[in-house]
């Protein structure tokens, strides 16, 4: 149950840093609210923070805060950096990534500290419905608490239809320990004012608890 949390906080929001790196010196945040519902059991919620920072026209400083209500879900904290393996004009762009995470106390980031690889696809277009891109990732985590390496795969499509709103479908695959899992999350957003973004979604699990859930983030990049 451990692994509901990341597939939740991924889902809609963009994907540690994803293959376009962060224009140098601009700053991306995402404060997200999960309340997830089991077919089984009460509910719980969950809250994220997510930020991005370009150090340079390859490197990207990726943060993350994330807390649930689940008792099996401790809160995480995790910090890394993706490398543009692409040219900025590239039709296909790749970038690989580099990270770690820890529960906040002591003891949690002795036994349950994770190191992360991932690497990253993404790729623009246009279509009759207006302009939309599609990413793919694939991460592995590695960590003492885990006999296996922890894989995550995730995907996404999204169109812009017209100025200010956008449409995007994600999908997920998580493996740990305890299971696989996968998730489907469609999502809406809507362009408060210049930079900032308000996207409501929802999720559904199709395996284990067959959980479903809405949420909401806030994007802000300036």
């Amino acid at each position: 149950m451990r692994c509901l949390l990341a597939l939740c906080l991924l889902a809609a929001d963009p994907a540690w840093g994803g293959a376009w790196p962060r224009p140098p010196g601009e700053v991306f945040l995402s404060l997200r609210f999960d309340r997830d519902q089991p077919a089984q059991g009460e509910a719980s919620n969950s809250v994220s923070i997510y930020g991005e920072y370009g150090l340079s026209a390859r490197w990207t400083l990726i943060g993350q805060f994330s807390n649930s209500t689940q008792p099996w879900t401790p809160s995480r904290a995790a910090i890394g950096l993706n490398f543009a393996l692409s040219a900025p004009d590239a039709t296909n762009r790749w970038a690989v990534g580099f990270g770690v995470s820890t529960p906040p106390d002591v003891m949690g980031a002795m036994m349950e500290a994770r190191g992360e690889v991932s690497l990253h696809w993404g790729r623009g277009f246009e279509s009759r419905w207006g302009g939309g891109w599609a990413t793919a990732t694939f991460r592995a985590l590695y960590g003492m608490d885990t006999a296996r390496p922890i894989t995550d795969v995730s995907a996404l499509v999204g169109l812009r239809p017209r100025e200010g709103w956008m449409v995007m479908l994600s999908a997920g695959r998580y493996e740990d320990d305890e299971g696989t899992y996968i998730k489907a999350t469609p999502s809406l957003g809507y362009e408060l004012r210049p930079k900032l973004w308000l996207v409501p979604h929802v999720m559904h699990e199709f395996t284990d608890d067959r959980s479903t859930g809405v949420g909401v983030s806030v994007w802000w990049s300036f």
